[in-house]
């Protein structure tokens, strides 16, 4: 058995926190960043599997005019983190983002979940707490992520550390294998696996 996730939540993220607690359904959060700034446009996608896993990242401009849960819907290697969105009930929230980050796990990545807590992602509550422990109320770069630092999430108390090394950046343990796809209100880092948070 996994020992509890780590509890360092912020107090700058308060506000937003309390209003996800309850679940992903109908927030309203208002998060931080300008809807007219979006994402930095200075780092670029990188990872070599970003032409086989989002083709669209050679399309910067049409990316940039896109909403993050419109990118990862139209991604064929990104729908089964659009069922877990869906799961949770979190469109709304995901329409209210502004300059924010999002861990997306691929398709592959959910494949190495075991039965039962694949069946346990189906339910709204466990839905919600793993797509609030993938979101960070702020703009990662990939500069920001080789730093080695550790980030808060939406879900209480849970934050994510990250790391580079050897040209490859990780993210507790999943590795970041396209990165940087920025869209016109968040910044996606997609991985090969979801994140371990034990």
């Amino acid at each position: 058995m996994k020992a509890p996730a780590r509890r360092l939540a912020p107090l700058a993220l308060a506000p937003v926190l309390a209003a996800l607690l309850a679940g992903c359904a109908g927030t309203g959060a208002d998060f931080p960043g300008g809807v007219e700034e979006g994402p930095r446009r200075d780092d670029k996608a990188f990872g070599t599997a970003c032409p086989q896993i989002a083709p669209g990242t050679a399309d910067a401009k049409a990316l940039a005019a896109a909403k993050a849960l419109q990118t990862i819907r139209s991604t064929p290697q990104l729908s089964e983190f659009a069922v877990l969105v869906k799961n949770a009930k979190a469109e709304d929230m995901f329409a209210s983002m502004q300059n924010v980050t999002v861990f997306v796990p691929v398709n592959a990545a959910f494949a190495k979940l075991s039965d039962e807590r694949r069946k346990a992602l189906v339910e709204p509550q466990a839905a919600g707490d793993t797509v609030r422990s993938l979101i960070v109320a702020q703009d990662l770069t990939r500069e920001d992520l080789g730093a080695g630092a550790s980030h808060p999430t939406l879900q209480d108390g849970v934050q994510l550390r990250a790391a580079a090394r050897d040209g490859n950046v990780t993210v507790d343990g999943a590795q970041v294998v396209c990165g940087s796809v920025t869209t016109a209100d968040a910044r996606l880092h997609l991985l090969d696996a979801l994140p371990d948070l034990g």
